[in-house]
């Protein structure tokens, strides 16, 4: 799964390995319709990919206020949790998995259909396009580890971290997985900005 993400977002990133918007011929005039289409279908997947990770990081950032992290013991332990017993069960966490999941197939779907339009997708300038590979490549990075630090500090037993110690990594994990969850939304809103 990261090999083929990691694929993709390279391609996307690499405008010359697709074929010019302005390559004539009558096969492309009669295209025209389509890929106008696809790149309404595109654009509605990239902003519908941003909201997801806005909702993504907003349910993880109040689960990271109920539970240890390195900043805080957690609401949960204070007796004061945001959402009640169901910000301390699994409730909500499970919500933010699932969220994430449906950001992860957004992104791919993204992507995917990118890979298939001529041209470089976006209004991108010469002068901001080492920009934008570059907060394109912080996305996909953040994309592909970002699922493997939330399970791992959720269960931390999964890979062979000691019950005694598990408390502490888990703590770790999570303000990891946040800060990395602030910059990916960060660097995939930024790439949505210098595109339009």
């Amino acid at each position: 799964m990261t090999h083929v993400l990691l694929a993709l977002a390279l391609a996307v990133a690499t405008p010359a390995a697709r074929p010019e918007v302005g390559a004539s011929s009558q096969a492309d005039a009669s295209q025209q319709p389509d890929i106008e289409r696809l790149q309404s279908i595109e654009r509605t997947l990239k902003w519908s990919t941003a909201g997801s990770l806005l909702v993504t990081a907003g349910l993880g950032t109040v689960t990271a206020l109920n539970v240890p992290t390195l900043l805080s013991p957690g609401r949960c332990a204070t007796g004061n949790p945001i959402l009640g017993t169901y910000g301390c069960d699994r409730g909500l966490s499970t919500l933010h998995g699932i969220s994430g999941v449906l950001s992860l197939t957004l992104y791919t779907a993204n992507n995917v259909l990118a890979l298939s339009l001529p041209g470089p997708v976006g209004n991108v300038s010469d002068a901001e396009r080492p920009w934008h590979r570059a907060l394109t490549y912080t996305a996909l990075v953040g994309i592909v580890v970002q699922p493997l630090l939330g399970l791992f500090a959720s269960f931390p037993q999964v890979i062979g971290i000691p019950p005694d110690t598990q408390a502490q990594f888990s703590r770790t994990t999570r303000s990891v997985h946040i800060t990395v969850g602030y910059i990916t939304v960060a660097a995939f809103i930024g790439t949505l900005v210098l595109e339009f």
